[in-house]
């Protein structure tokens, strides 16, 4: 199924040289110059004119089969208004207007259009036979011989083996198409030549293409053919089986029908295999008649093929239009019957009794047409059925999801998506959206965090308004999901790299050299019986291996948590590496927002007790903070707060520098902060500074302490 059938510009019209060189050259707006655009649009009305002039042309076939069978009396008893003639041209005509590039419309609408065809010459060879005989009635006879076979194992065999998107389930179904193909293509040939065609036209006419050296094969094959058409039929439901369980929540909404239909069918169609009475067959042909209203009841019920719209539309405009002419022309003769004379007056109350009763009825009729399809056009009704639908979802993804598939209902769109930007960019679309769909712009407290789409729907504002409103907080929750999850796995990723590297460090720096320590004193215990001098050596080379050995140890510490924090504390550590060349740094320490330090503003106490971790990440964020003022701001001074609150530490770094660029982009200094702060739970945001500058604010919530 492509995305817009209907709206396809078709091949080139965004290709190489529409834009190019003599695009709007002489001759670019003269005659011819749409002249590929145009033949395609004439080719294509062409083609919808003969689908459409063929569906009527069965519907008439239908009738008149119908009407001459009744004058046969047992003869043709079978012959009625057949389901299939009716309703598969029909409906395979209408799809084809919306959807020309499917495969299963054209074959509803052919399979109907030659069953039609059949009907009306099988039902004309008997009356012909009986009313008017003459040199044509063989020649009319013989497609009613074996054109049978083309439209039934289509719509038992092969549809259900491609439905709903013209596709095979998969490879290994190949035989069962080609098995159809083949007792097609088979047996209808076998029964064109047939010399004696009695058996299946019911009257004594002569095959002028028969071959008298086949004899009674063609009636012995036809009297076995039921069991394989059956048997193919059969698996065809069973591939449809086995779409429906491979298939998503929505197609297998769309195919459910279909498959019920066509199971009732053909186990129907097995019980009563080799039986002739009328009235069996009867109910058979009945039978036939649920697969198209199941493939039409698919398409009004579950979007199929996407064109609920027009059904919503047309149903609306066209019982309007309908009930208008009716009205208008009741209006007239009753006025012409009880005020006669008085026409010009007459036919001027009508009509305005018939425009002013028009619109309270619209309305009634589009409510009744909107439930019908599950249709909610209140925007505040249909928001409150979308925070009811998404609280059941599992997370924001389901949820957003969930919401989409409400708004496309309640739009009663062909389509409906929403595009999160950020690493990675997430699209949700539900139903096709074509090639232009329209675009509006998601703000989440006046922040762009999404884009809605929307095909084949036209809302007004207050609905677009209220719906974009709720999907703008499920895009802002699942970027949000989306990004945490991402930073635990980086975090993860990061806390395996560092143990990878401990463990080499550990394993190729650490362990070599203790065991060379231990080598050299084996060696030194040796020595120092038989030669003592020499001793003095190697001891000298074992203090210089663990003053190396220490200095790697304390590079390891320092890596994982800074020794400084022991020494100095928090705000002790971050004024030591203030004092490195650059901007003035200055920290201070607020007091505690409850007092309950009992400790002088500015004093370091209130820091006491915290948790290492937050120690730990509260010091490489400010130190990753005044690196980057140090480079990038262009600063004078910097200033380092420090303030516990309950339950957290806030940290915050601001600079009197140049500030953020138009669109800042996340570098690794930026993204190892956040890290940081969502490692132990907290965030770290940066922004422009009031009066100038930058700011970076880091909350990290403390653990409780014993």
């Amino acid at each position: 199924m492509t995305p817009a059938d209907h709206d396809d510009p078709g091949p080139g019209a965004d290709g190489p040289g529409a834009n190019g060189p003599g695009a709007n050259g002489p001759g670019a707006n003269g005659p011819g110059a749409n002249g590929p655009g145009r033949a395609r649009v004439w080719r294509r009305r062409l083609v919808l004119a003969v689908v459409w002039t063929a569906a009527v042309a069965s519907l008439a076939a239908v009738v008149t089969a119908a009407v001459l069978a009744a004058q046969l009396g047992g003869l043709a008893d079978t012959q009625g208004l057949d389901p299939i003639g009716l309703m598969f041209p029909l409906a395979g005509a209408f799809l084809i207007s919306r959807r020309p590039r499917l495969l299963i419309p054209w074959l509803m609408w052919a399979t109907g259009v030659v069953w039609s065809a059949y009907s009306l010459l099988f039902a004309l060879t008997g009356w012909m036979y009986f009313h008017a005989p003459g040199p044509l009635l063989p020649y009319v006879a013989w497609p009613a011989i074996w054109l049978w076979l083309l439209p039934v194992p289509a719509f038992t065999g092969i549809m259900p083996l491609l439905f709903p998107d013209g596709r095979l389930p998969s490879r290994r179904w190949r035989p069962v198409l080609y098995g159809n193909l083949v007792l097609m293509a088979g047996h209808s040939l076998l029964l064109g030549l047939s010399p004696d065609p009695s058996f299946e036209l019911g009257v004594p006419v002569g095959n002028p293409f028969g071959v008298a050296a086949l004899g009674r094969v063609p009636e012995v094959v036809e009297s076995w053919i039921g069991p394989p058409m059956i048997l193919l039929c059969l698996l065809g439901v069973v591939s449809l089986g086995f779409r429906y369980r491979a298939a998503t929540p929505e197609v297998r909404r769309q195919i459910i029908w279909y498959f019920y239909a066509m199971v009732i069918f053909v186990g129907y169609w097995i019980a009563s295999a080799g039986n002739q009475d009328t009235f069996i067959i009867a109910v058979r042909v009945f039978l036939a008649a649920g697969i198209p209203i199941a493939i039409i009841a698919a398409v009004l019920r579950h979007q199929l093929y996407g064109i609920r719209l027009i059904l919503n539309r047309t149903l609306v405009y066209g019982t309007l239009a309908v009930g208008a002419g009716l009205t208008y022309s009741a209006l007239i003769w009753t006025s012409n019957s009880l005020a006669d004379g008085y026409g010009a007056a007459a036919g001027l109350a009508s009509a305005m009794v018939t425009g002013a009763a028009f619109h309270p009825v619209r309305l009634r009729l589009q409510r009744s047409v909107d439930r019908l399809f599950n249709v909610e056009r209140d925007p505040y009704r249909a928001a409150d059925l979308l925070s009811r639908t998404v609280q059941g979802a599992g997370d924001p993804a389901g949820a957003l999801a969930e919401a989409i598939s409400v708004v496309r209902t309640s739009l009663v769109a062909r389509g409906v998506g929403v595009e999160v930007p950020g690493e990675p960019a997430l699209s949700f679309v539900d139903g096709e959206l074509g090639a232009r769909p329209r675009s509006v712009e998601l703000t989440w407290h006046g922040e762009p965090v999404g884009r809605l789409r929307i095909a084949g729907a036209r809302p007004g504002r207050e609905p677009l308004d209220v719906m974009a409103k709720h999907l703008a907080e499920l895009a802002h929750a699942v970027r949000l999901s989306t990004d945490l999850r991402d930073s635990h796995e980086r975090i993860s990723a990061t806390r395996d790299e560092e143990r990878r590297r401990l463990g080499r460090e550990l394993h190729d720096g650490l362990g070599p050299t203790l065991t060379s320590v231990t080598m050299t004193l084996d060696e030194a215990r040796r020595r120092l019986e038989r030669d003592p001098e020499s001793v003095e050596e190697l001891l000298v080379r074992v203090r210089e291996e663990m003053t190396s050995t220490l200095m790697s140890v304390r590079e390891l510490v320092d890596g994982l948590r800074p020794p400084v924090l022991d020494e100095l504390g928090l705000a002790g550590a971050l004024r030591a590496f203030g004092q490195a060349p650059g901007p003035r740094v200055e920290v201070t320490v607020p007091p505690a927002a409850d007092g309950s330090e009992g400790l002088p503003a500015g004093s370091d106490g209130v820091l006491e007790g915290l948790p290492a971790a937050v120690e730990t990440a509260a010091y490489r964020i400010v130190q990753e903070a005044l690196t980057n003022v140090r480079r990038h701001a262009q600063a004078t001074s910097a200033l380092v707060t420090l303030r516990r609150e309950a339950g957290e530490l806030r940290v915050s770094v601001a600079d009197d520098g140049t500030g953020l660029p138009g669109e800042p982009s996340p570098g690794v200094g930026l993204t190892s902060m956040r890290e940081r702060a969502a490692e132990i739970g907290g965030t770290c945001a940066i922004g422009p500074r009031a009066g100038g500058g930058t700011e970076v604010t880091a909350v990290l919530p403390l653990t409780p302490q014993a």
